[in-house]
């Protein structure tokens, strides 16, 4: 476990932890990002990957592609989560990071990421990618004070012709 100054831990994710995390990204994405996605699109989002019924096919790792998911919990409460794996030898990926948005700001999207960047230089990965909206001026900023640089703008999963949904490519080398 990793520990931070303010008593929470990153673990992984057991069965018990699923609700509470499809609670967790459902709210937080759908906060996060009411300013600049579609509803629409939003609506799609949480439907396909935040049901709670595929989280809890989730929460059990499946390496190297998927390290499982990790949460931040505090005096037994789970306040956010975050998933990552290897998408080929050496490249890894962090999926998603989603806090509870009354948690934000405390540290514990950084000990998430601290969390999965150590899976992902454990299973050899020499580099982490991941995918931010653009207009996530919040996301963007976080991603590139913790070292990650834009790469290029791709077409957003789950965007259709019609959503024009663009998302940055960021990466980092790790040490």
């Amino acid at each position: 476990m990793t520990r931070t100054s303010l008593t929470a831990v990153a673990r992984s994710a057991t069965s018990v932890d699923a609700t509470r995390i499809a609670e967790i990204c459902t709210t937080a994405y759908r906060v996060a990002f009411r300013e600049v996605l579609p509803a629409g699109y939003i609506d799609r989002t949480v439907g396909i990957y935040f049901g709670a019924d595929r989280v809890a096919r989730q929460v059990p790792a499946d390496p190297p592609k998927w390290f499982g998911y990790q949460v931040a919990e505090e005096d037994g409460r789970v306040l956010g989560a975050a998933g990552g794996g290897l998408t080929r030898p050496g490249v890894g990926e962090l999926h998603l990071i989603y806090l509870d948005p009354a948690e934000r700001g405390r540290g514990l999207g950084t000990l998430l990421l601290d969390r999965v960047t150590e899976q992902i230089r454990r299973a050899g990965g020499t580099e982490v990618w991941l995918s931010v909206f653009l207009g996530d001026a919040a996301g963007i900023g976080f991603y590139r004070s913790r070292g990650f640089q834009p790469v290029e703008t791709v077409q957003a999963d789950l965007s259709r012709e019609d959503d024009h949904i663009r998302s940055l490519r960021m990466r980092r080398a790790l040490d």
